[in-house]
């Protein structure tokens, strides 16, 4: 496969007659495309093995257990039937404990163990009384970060640069589900071997044919037909140019496949591309755009077919000046995030405020700014910054400067016009920034199903700061964000939380908190039921209720780091049954006179646990003959003297709870009510 490394952008100026343009930067004067160079050099940024991140335990080695005591008054009593619970399970303790709250002892083994036989161990010691949980203390240690054995990742200073993304710090945890989706809304998709594998079916929602090139408006194809036009084409003293594959490089920042041994890699190269074409000859124009993010994120468009993979995550690396969002796109990203999507869209290029740039500038969208390989503000080859600012940036990521090695290496084509060959290529501007953070939000929408207010937090608070060091031009966090992408500081589960305890009304659970890379410092606890948050239940312990019974309960834990969103992930569930229930009836009289007489019907439920909530169904035989709430457990119904016919009545009562999730119906035994 050839090479080529290039520095180019699209026109990022003035929206022209045509509509947006990519977010690139301009070409340098002395960033001339280079035929089949050598792989672009390193940059001074630190390796990927100095990158050091927590890792999961090694699965044989586990060094005790961390007990925690119900009454600190037992503790001492208790620290010696531990060992011999410990030794029960066949695992000897040390002698001495070691203290790490008023009611948490750790207790050590005199080697370490298996998982297995410590799990063994930690249920013998949970079973004494007195004893609230216990964890396994396993032995942690640090290693790098993995490095993906694609040829060229070496020169992904983007990624593993001091001031790169850190990716790879998070795929311990996730590389990216393959059901999570992040629409590249570009100028359409070139095949690739680096991206063939991990894209799904997109749209062309160009509607123009002149715009769009393959003769038609818009259709399910969004191969990328090549986006170059001639001198004074798209506007009066415009400059001939080449053919941009933006999206095919855009595509790559975020999802190039990762060992396999061709190429480069990219952030979450587990997830899917899907291309969804707006921006062809000259550019976008806002509809087709605006209709592109509906269609991505699953809204019904008129005249095309149903996206049956909608995104999760939609990138816009575009732009143009426009010092307000218009409504169409204020509708779009409104609507795209009411389905769940998170929008994340490129600040710009031209060295303005955002405030006059959009969708930059549109609300509910996650803007970036590009840094350069030093975590500075981006330049173009003469050193003049090129990303846009402001106070609408959320956060900046590695966009480089228009000098070659100090771009971002990406996917490419080799053509000039009409689709060529795949290769891959060097690209600067803030179009390559935003896909990093879209491939951020990627590997967090994989780690659990979060809201695009949770993720946004979650990015924002996942950063480096930006460095104070002299030469170039600095950023703040007033112009570009809360600093710089760093996926090594988003605390991540790579193993989920184990609940353990019985799944009856009244019983513990109790839970550890897994385990986690990103350096979290504290921890958060939380219980849900069938989903949603249990009020009030915010501790590693949980007492099951009444109003569990007949749902599933699960513990919940985030590892907290700095300002970073929690992201709680979920442990093993609990069904825990529905309570039962006992109805009783009684009649008075038994035998009555027709039109003389009337029956008193008294019902009685008693319930498993709780408060008996509901009414009683009173029948004779099938037919329904009254109802009543009942207060106290206790249910009255009388009858008129006329309401049973003479003869022989069987009546029963029926329990139908309030809460028909928790509680069982219960049919009394029958009565027998004679009529003469």
């Amino acid at each position: 496969m050839s090479s080529r490394t290039r520095i180019v952008g699209a026109a990022a100026a003035a929206l022209l007659i045509a509509g947006l343009a990519p977010a690139s930067a301009e070409p340098s004067p002395d960033a001339a495309r280079v035929a089949d160079p050598a792989p672009a050099a390193e940059t001074a940024a630190a390796k990927a093995g100095d990158v050091r991140v927590d890792t999961d335990t090694a699965p044989d080695q586990v060094g005790g257990l961390i007990v925690t005591y119900d009454d600190t008054a037992v503790r001492s009593g208790l620290r010696t039937a531990t060992r011999r619970g410990a030794a029960a399970a066949g695992v000897s303790a040390e002698d001495t404990t070691v203290a790490i709250t008023d009611d948490v002892d750790a207790v050590r083994f005199d080697q370490p163990v298996t998982e297995a036989e410590a799990t063994e161990a930690a249920e013998q010691v949970a079973d004494l009384d007195g004893v609230a949980s216990v964890e396994l203390d396993r032995m942690r240690t640090i290693a790098a970060a993995p490095v993906p054995n694609d040829p060229q990742f070496s020169a992904q200073w983007n990624i593993r640069g001091t001031y790169g993304t850190h990716a790879n710090a998070a795929w311990p945890a996730t590389r990216g589900r393959s059901s999570v989706v992040v629409a590249v809304i570009d100028t359409g998709r070139s095949a690739h071997p680096d991206l063939d594998a991990g894209t799904v079916a997109g749209y062309d929602m160009i509607s123009s044919r002149t715009v769009a090139r393959d003769g038609n408006g818009r259709d399910p194809n969004p191969r990328d037909e090549g986006d170059w036009y001639g001198a004074n084409v798209c506007a009066p003293n415009t400059p001939a140019r080449t053919s941009s594959w933006h999206g095919t490089h855009v595509a790559g920042i975020v999802a190039a496949r990762t060992d396999n041994g061709i190429g480069i890699a990219g952030n979450a190269p587990g997830i899917r591309i899907q291309h969804v074409r707006a921006l062809g000859r000259c550019g976008g124009y806002d509809s087709d755009i605006a209709a592109a993010i509906r269609w991505a994120a699953g809204v019904k468009v008129p005249g095309t077919s149903r996206n049956r993979t909608p995104a999760k995550v939609i990138n816009l690396s575009l732009g143009g000046r426009a010092n307000y969002c218009p409504s169409t796109y204020r509708s779009a990203i409104a609507a795209a995030r009411s389905r769940g999507a998170t929008v994340v869209v490129a600040a710009g290029n031209e060295n303005i405020n955002t405030a006059s740039f959009t969708p930059a500038n549109c609300a509910g969208a996650v803007v970036v700014a590009a840094t350069n390989p030093d975590g500075k503000v981006a330049a173009m080859g003469n050193g003049v910054p090129y990303s846009n600012f402001g106070a609408a940036v959320d956060l900046s990521a590695p966009g480089g400067d228009a000098i070659l090695g100090r771009a971002v290496l990406s996917t490419m084509n080799t053509s000039d016009t009409t689709p060529g060959n795949p290769t891959y290529a060097q690209d600067a501007g803030t179009s390559m920034a935003a896909p990093a953070v879209s491939a951020a939000a990627a590997l967090i929408r994989s780690h659990g199903a979060y809201s695009p207010a949770v993720v946004e937090q979650a990015l924002k608070g996942a950063v480096r700061p930006f460095p104070s060091t002299s030469g170039g031009t600095r950023c703040v966090p007033a112009d570009c964000g809360t600093g710089i992408l760093d996926l090594s500081r988003l605390p991540l589960s790579t193993k989920a939380p184990a609940a353990r305890g019985r799944r009856a009304v009244g019983a513990t659970l109790t839970t550890n908190r897994g385990s986690w890379i990103g350096g979290p410092t504290s921890f958060s606890y939380g219980w849900t039921r069938d989903g949603r948050a249990i009020a009030g239940a915010r501790g590693a312990r949980y007492v099951i209720k009444p109003s569990d019974a007949g749902s599933v309960v699960r513990a919940r834990v985030a590892g907290r780091r700095g300002a970073v969103a929690p992201l709680w992930r979920a442990s093993n569930g609990f069904s825990v049954p529905k309570l039962g229930s006992r109805t009783g009836l009684a009649a008075k009289p038994k035998r009555a006179r027709y039109g003389r007489t009337k029956v008193k019907l008294v019902a009685r439920v008693k319930v498993g646990a709780g408060a008996v909530k509901g009414k009683v169904v009173l029948r004779d035989g099938k037919k329904k003959i009254g109802k009543a709430k009942l207060k106290r457990g206790k249910a009255v119904v009388r009858l008129g003297s006329r309401k049973l016919r003479r003869g022989k009545h069987r009546i029963t009562a029926t329990f139908v709870p309030a809460n028909a999730r928790s509680y069982k119906r219960s049919t009394s035994k029958k009565v027998v009510v004679r009529v003469r």
